[in-house]
């Protein structure tokens, strides 16, 4: 459950728009959120192409994924983070909660995201921190998790030692460097 993070403050108005062609949503359908308003920055400094793709018509492009409901905002993920599976949009993050909650995994720890597969078509790649003494059961269970959310089973589960994943300095996990690392075979796998 996303929990509802309220509305726009004073000075500041939101929009939840079709990422495609830029068509404010109804509430409830997931959309790219745009904000304009007294607090939103003006640009990149000194680099006015930066500037111009953030912005459309006045309106700054965050590429977080979100929805309005009864005119407060929920946050649902980053567009460039979606997973296009058969079709369907998964978010990474539901995979991540679902693996998380699996015992022999460490909530909080688990990381989702796309890569190409079989005739370019996107599959999902699960990296999870496990403290077990059966790895083989933890990656059935994230394959059967994986699944469940996303009506296919991922094409990889890699499962690493605790505290190996790549975060910020302040704790936030680093999809995007996770994704980089697998595809250079530079993860430190759980033996």
């Amino acid at each position: 459950r996303l929990p509802l993070l309220g509305r726009a403050v004073p000075g500041l108005d939101m929009r939840v728009v079709d990422p495609e062609t830029r068509v404010d949503l109804p509430e409830r359908h997931i959309g790219e959120l745009l904000l304009r308003g007294t607090s939103v920055t003006p640009g990149y400094y000194k680099r006015p192409d930066a500037t111009r793709a953030m912005f459309h018509e006045g309106w700054l492009c965050t590429g977080d994924l979100a929805y309005l409901l009864d005119g407060e905002l929920v946050i649902c993920g980053r567009i460039k983070d979606v997973i296009i599976v058969g079709g369907r949009n998964v978010f990474p993050e539901d995979i991540e909660r679902a693996v998380g909650a699996l015992e022999g995994v460490r909530a909080g720890n688990v990381i989702a995201f796309g890569v190409d597969g079989y005739k370019g078509k996107e599959t999902v790649v699960v990296v999870a921190e496990a403290k077990t003494d059966d790895p083989e059961s933890v990656r059935q269970s994230i394959q059967h998790a994986t699944l469940q959310v996303s009506g296919l089973p991922p094409r990889d589960v890699m499962l690493v030692r605790p505290g190996t994943l790549p975060k910020t300095s302040s704790g936030k996990l680093q999809r995007a460097k996770c994704r980089e690392t697998y595809l250079a075979d530079g993860l430190e796998l759980l033996e």
